[in-house]
């Protein structure tokens, strides 16, 4: 069985829009994030059979994980000037994003895909949605998403060896509850209703294979 955790785009542009330096997390007690992701990708992936892979612009290079010998580094047909490029002020102007097909293609055979990085509810959900689509059992580890650097923080949340989508939705109510729990379920719902995330009944309809 083929089993890979696919990491999206772990580049210093991106990750620098959550990481608040090393001497924050050292003065107010934190545990490092990026030692903390690491070990999370080791203990819940690569030590549990899974193919270690991750997609980066061909303009950029990994920051903030450590790959090991073994994992493998797949390339996005645009490189991130042309995807940032695209985004700002100018509203009229097409949102530019890599083609989710070719990197889908450049996994192999799949028999189950977990996908982390950035972000979850954009290029991290977009690829999910198309390995559905091309029949992948398919799942977005939620603690690995951008979400990740504010998650790891909750001891009583956040484990290192595993990911539980029903754990996860729990916690994300329990956060929004002083809203009223009714409000809060919906706003979640509202938010994690593609089936990539694991909480949806809606189907992508699968491409023949």
């Amino acid at each position: 069985m083929n089993k890979i955790f696919l990491y999206l785009y772990p580049i210093k542009e991106f990750a620098n829009v959550f990481f608040l330096g090393n001497e924050y997390y050292d003065e107010n007690k934190f545990k490092r994030p990026f030692d903390v992701l690491n070990e999370v990708i080791e203990k819940r992936y690569r030590e549990k059979g899974y193919h270690i892979i991750y997609a980066l612009y061909p303009d950029k290079e990994i920051f903030g994980i450590i790959p090991k010998i073994e994992d493998k580094v797949i390339f996005a047909d645009i490189t991130f000037k042309e995807a940032t490029s695209s985004t700002g002020l100018n509203t009229d102007k097409e949102v530019k994003y890599p083609d989710e097909q070719l990197l889908i293609n450049q996994l192999g055979e799949v028999d189950e895909l977990i996908i982390g990085g950035y972000h979850a509810q954009d290029c991290v959900k977009r690829v999910g949605e198309k390995a559905l689509q091309n029949g992948i059992n398919t799942l977005i580890d939620l603690d690995l998403t951008d979400l990740f650097f504010a998650l790891y923080r909750y001891e009583e949340y956040f484990k290192v060896e595993e990911y539980n989508p029903e754990r996860f939705k729990s916690f994300m109510i329990k956060k929004s509850s002083r809203y009223g729990e009714e409000f809060a379920t919906e706003l979640f719902n509202r938010n994690y209703q593609s089936p990539v995330y694991g909480f949806s009944d809606l189907l992508i309809k699968p491409k023949a294979r």
